[in-house]
């Protein structure tokens, strides 16, 4: 990572999720401050069980803001989730290839492992 980087402004993280919180759910709720361009929970790679956690990026800094202090500490799904600033460097959430350059150029990479 670039050491003068700093992480998104627009983007928070949740953690605390019940386990059957879903993005769709988180986005629906979050939705209410403003446009969320995405949102994911994140799951185990193997067993695609929920980790209990989520990133939610918002179009504009001041709905991501406004949700931090609406959000925190609210009972969701019978659990009392924590919001905070997403602290990671990485310029986007994760999402699978979309074209299929990249998706073959992976695929030949997994080869060779």
């Amino acid at each position: 990572p670039d050491a003068d980087g700093r992480p998104p402004e627009n983007v928070l993280f949740v953690c605390k999720l019940n386990p059957v919180t879903s993005a769709e759910d988180l986005e629906i709720i979050f939705s209410r401050f403003g446009p969320v361009s995405r949102c994911e929970v994140i799951k185990d790679h193997k067993t695609g069980d929920s980790l209990q956690y989520a990133f939610i990026k918002f179009e504009r800094e001041e709905h991501c803001i406004n949700a931090y202090f609406k959000m925190d500490n609210i009972i969701l799904d019978d659990r009392r989730i924590c919001v905070d600033f997403s602290q990671s460097l990485a310029k986007e959430i994760k999402r699978p290839l979309a074209d299929d350059d990249n998706v073959i150029a992976l695929k030949k990479k997994k080869r060779w492992l």
